[in-house]
């Protein structure tokens, strides 16, 4: 393949919470569990901020970093399970936002946590055939707003957007191949008209087993076969992390060493981004890799298998970094809130669930 990572840019939410305010509200695991799972805060929404919101300020940021005009865009495919609006794209709005159109390719995907690959997939197949040039890949959910007070998945649901810039021009990172691997398997779902996110289980290790790992490491095995590739050949791993641990926890399955996906891991301090989640630890990997890495990337979604992918850095990631906010910025930018906030932003007391207007 020619087609690649021409440009990125990511979004998270500025304010967070700490897991152990939660936990002293709650009272429902305890700091040890928490120490073991990874996690540290979380994301919190604002009144105004949803899936859109974020999926539109990391286009912006993509843009930006990469010196790309709105209208240079053909395509605009945006992956997300936590639409704002239940029939309506998101992704249109999010090309009229950021200058595209109206002659290019608008599509909003639904794979749960690895919408933001599919959506990848998608500009990968379109540019490689010469359809176009030039297409916009988008992962960016909102768990946070669609998990019930009280559910042990409230410490890890959080918020993010990560925007990628995809052509066959002025590469940054190359796509060398990728591999999926799917089966039916319902461990996390939503219901039409639902708000709140459930599972059938709450048993932790086994929802990560079904789930990640037996779709995570055979759709790895089998990109690596097809490559001729072998763990020690990436000088970074990055995968679906709804917690901290879970990269390593893939790693050492994998055959990987912990220093190999170091750099991938950010969950920790920023919680389960969902469609982003793994495209959040590729930004930072990009924002420091250096031409000639191998990185080995990998997502999740519930229901929906795991799409793999192996890329090589080109020199021409270096003019990426003159513009726009790096990951580690972004994580490092916050304001701490408390959970009584939280929940009051995240409109999770309200009924309606929604902000009141003059005509409500």
């Amino acid at each position: 393949m020619k087609s690649g990572i021409v440009a990125y840019g990511v979004s998270v939410p500025y304010r967070r919470i700490d897991v152990k305010a939660i936990l002293e509200v709650w009272g429902n695991s305890s700091p040890e569990v928490l120490e073991h799972l990874g996690l540290t805060e979380r994301g919190v929404l604002f009144f105004d901020e949803d899936t859109t919101t974020l999926a539109i300020e990391a286009a912006r940021n993509a843009l930006q970093g990469g010196g790309v005009a709105g209208g240079d865009l053909e395509a605009v495919y945006l992956g997300t399970g936590t639409n704002a609006w239940a029939s309506n794209p998101s992704s249109t709005l999010v090309a009229e936002a950021v200058g595209a159109g109206p002659g290019l390719i608008c599509c909003d995907l639904q794979f749960s946590g690895k919408s933001g690959t599919s959506a990848m997939q998608a500009l990968l197949g379109l540019t490689e055939s010469g359809l176009i040039s030039r297409g916009l890949a988008i992962g960016a959910d909102t768990l946070n707003r669609h998990v019930a007070p009280g559910e042990l998945y409230e410490y890890t649901a959080s918020a993010g957007a990560a925007a990628f810039v995809i052509g066959a021009e002025d590469v940054a990172a190359r796509v060398l191949g990728m591999h999926s691997h799917m089966s039916s398997l319902n461990d996390w779902f939503r219901t039409e008209g639902e708000r709140y996110i459930r599972t059938a289980s709450s048993n932790i290790p086994d929802l990560l087993r079904l789930g990640l790992a037996e779709h995570i490491v055979p759709a790895v095995l089998a990109l690596n076969g097809k490559l001729g590739l072998a763990p020690q050949d990436y000088a970074h791993a990055v995968f679906q992390q709804p917690y901290g641990f879970v990269p390593f926890m893939l790693a050492e399955a994998l055959g990987l060493k912990p220093d190999q996906v170091a750099l991938g891991a950010v969950s920790g301090k920023i919680g389960d981004c969902g469609a982003a989640s793994a495209l959040l630890g590729l930004a930072n990997v990009l924002d420091n890799a250096e031409p000639g890495d191998k990185v080995l990337l990998a997502s999740y979604g519930f229901g929906a298998g795991s799409d793999a992918f192996a890329l090589e850095i080109t020199g021409h990631i270096s003019r990426l970094r003159q513009n726009g906010p790096t990951v580690h910025d972004l994580l490092a930018r916050k304001e701490m809130v408390s959970y009584a906030a939280s929940v009051k932003f995240e409109h999770k007391f309200l009924k309606p669930d929604h902000p009141s207007g003059p005509w409500t």
